[in-house]
């Protein structure tokens, strides 16, 4: 009876930790906005961001680059942002 109650509890725990939440482009402004990333870098026309994937990867290196140490989905959040506001990505 407790091995089969510990086994639901860990199956529970670990849909939680799969499950995230839809990015929060609010959020994301806050976080860009405050941050020392570049703006003119990630705000104009740029070829090397040609979808959300390639934005992402730019806005990583911000935070790699800037030791800014967001979280995954502060990253996400600032993506869904950016791309909300400036590039317009399906």
């Amino acid at each position: 009876m407790k091995a089969k109650a510990l086994m639901i509890l860990c199956s529970g725990l670990l849909l939680m930790q799969t499950a995230q939440a839809a990015p929060n482009p609010a959020n994301g402004q806050i976080l860009f906005v405050n941050s020392p990333c570049d703006t003119e870098v990630l705000t104009t026309p740029n070829p090397a961001i040609t979808d959300t994937a390639s934005l992402e990867k730019e806005v990583r290196q911000c935070d790699i680059s800037r030791n800014i140490n967001w979280y995954d989905d502060e990253i996400k959040d600032v993506v869904a942002y950016l791309n909300q506001t400036y590039y317009k990505f399906p």
